[in-house]
């Protein structure tokens, strides 16, 4: 499977399916409390294509707080991961995931993915600022844009939303830790007149 995000600011933005062009999530990031009460407090709700909240990241600052998938209330960051030691090497960040021993969510600072480490295979991948891709991956014209690729066996272990959540999470971590550019809030935009296009129609007849 493959996902496209349509806008550059993964927490406001929705996923396609590239192949059938139909909405498969939507991130929305509002204001829940302004400076007067300390550092800004967010939350990002996480909705499916049928519009139904599927999870929530609380924000204090940039530092994501608590965060739910599904019916889960996960906790924070250390929970989302199920480890107190990431394992930090000079080019690489290495986490396992709560959900199986012999998956890592791993980082570099130009990639991020989850790998299967019996097979050292790619089973998730977060492809950030890459050429237009088709459903097959090949490149096509176009210019850089956000994917999520995902394949059959890890939505056997954990649901596609905590796949998601996970890799961005991943993402805040890897800024950090190779220098790049934070994580910026964007000001509300279209996106939710943009989602509303893209969901599918209700026969009504």
């Amino acid at each position: 499977m493959l996902l496209k995000f349509t806008s550059q600011d993964l927490f406001e933005t929705a996923l396609v399916d590239v192949a059938t062009g139909q909405p498969a999530f939507r991130l929305s990031t509002t204001v829940i409390a302004g400076p007067s009460s300390g550092l800004v407090r967010r939350e990002t709700e996480i909705r499916d294509g049928a519009g139904s909240l599927v999870g929530t990241i609380g924000w204090v600052g940039r530092v994501p707080q608590t965060i739910t998938l599904l019916d889960e209330s996960v906790g924070g960051l250390v929970d989302l991961f199920a480890s107190n030691t990431i394992q930090f090497i000079p080019k690489e960040i290495s986490i396992p995931t709560r959900f199986d021993t012999e998956y890592l969510w791993t980082a570099t600072p130009d990639s991020l993915y989850l790998l299967d480490y019996d097979s050292d295979t790619r089973m998730a991948q977060l492809h950030m600022h890459a050429p237009a891709l088709k459903a097959t991956h090949a490149p096509i014209p176009g210019r850089g844009a956000a994917y999520l690729e995902l394949s059959p066996h890890p939505l056997g272990l954990a649901p596609p939303v905590e796949i998601l959540v996970s890799l961005l999470m991943l993402d805040i971590l890897r800024r950090g830790r190779f220098g790049l550019p934070p994580y910026s809030f964007a000001p509300p935009s279209r996106l939710k007149q943009a989602w509303a296009r893209l969901r599918p129609r209700r026969n009504t007849v």
